[in-house]
């Protein structure tokens, strides 16, 4: 019987559907596997169901011994180096449909957060300074006719415009092609970082995008944008964000994702008021986890002719 190892205590759907078919050993703690530990999972397994922390290198998957299937956890496979479990005949498989809607919501959750400076009105009212209702304080934006650029209209992104163009905001987009989006306008990435009142990334972690946010294009950032990022830390240049926060270059960011991450509470970022940083929660809904367990499983058994 072929050996599955779950790298992450997940929700029990995964190994409901894999233990009648094989033997399923796991990690019962949620915290990432050292190289080391990786290095053992990868040479005595033929399975792994793996999450993003998991960082399944070509030092890691030089062990493999018979390793087969790599199913990942998450829509990205940035944690995986591809080009080489490919070379070693290793099958890939990720869950990209399933997370669309709660990132989603997310992006929009952190956005009306930042856009209503919700956190700011919080702290005004725990640390006792409201003291009568006053038309000049905590002022926000109106979304009405305000210009929401999105860089990466993937599945994510197209959700995103659907729920920007509710609250009544013109979106314009970048992305590699041109695609036919109701309502939406395709944009050079200079145009849209120069018309955009907020900025919301949706792309993949690649060579062409890491460190895409930088001084460089934030210069180019006209509005004082507020900026959310969904996608990855690294697509984001952190010393650059920390300096254009500080000087209001970029008015506020919301982060679902940092580099590095885990972020340390210490770091400069977590101490700024205009930054709300959350622990890479995008697909933190039960439904989500549920079907992205159930999809990582079934990755498996399709893999096998199994279902």
């Amino acid at each position: 019987m072929k050996k599955v190892f779950i790298t992450h205590r997940l929700p029990d759907v995964a190994r409901t559907l894999l233990e009648p078919h094989f033997e399923v050993r796991g990690n019962p703690d949620n915290k990432a596997l050292s190289e080391e530990e990786l290095k053992e999972v990868v040479a005595t397994n033929d399975i792994i169901l793996a999450t993003v922390l998991n960082k399944i290198t070509k030092d890691v998957l030089i062990e493999a011994n018979g390793l087969e299937v790599i199913s990942n956890y998450a829509a990205g496979l940035d944690n995986i180096d591809l080009k080489y479990a490919e070379e070693r005949g290793i099958a890939v498989y990720n869950t990209p449909g399933i997370v669309t809607s709660s990132t989603a919501d997310l992006t929009m959750a952190l956005f009306l957060t930042l856009a209503r400076r919700v956190p700011e009105a919080t702290s005004f009212v725990k640390s006792g300074e409201w003291k009568c209702w006053d038309p000049e304080i905590l002022l926000g934006d109106e979304l009405e006719g305000k210009k929401f650029g999105i860089i990466g209209m993937g599945r994510i992104g197209q959700a995103v415009a659907k729920r920007a163009q509710g609250f009544g905001m013109e979106v314009v987009y970048c992305n590699r092609s041109r695609l036919d989006i109701e309502g939406a306008e395709a944009m050079s990435l200079d145009e849209l970082l120069g018309e955009s009142d907020y900025i919301s990334i949706h792309v993949p972690l690649t060579a062409e995008t890491k460190g895409m946010i930088n001084k460089e294009t934030i210069e180019k950032m006209k509005k004082r944008p507020i900026l959310l990022n969904m996608a990855r830390g690294g697509v984001v240049n952190t010393e650059d964000l920390v300096d254009a926060l500080k000087n209001g270059d970029i008015r506020a960011a919301g982060l679902d994702v940092t580099d590095p991450e885990p972020i340390h509470k210490d770091h400069e970022l977590c101490n700024l008021e205009n930054c709300i940083i959350v622990p890479h929660i995008g697909t933190a809904t039960r439904e989500c986890r549920h079907r992205m367990a159930e999809i990582a499983a079934q990755n498996i058994l399709k893999h096998y002719n199994l279902l």
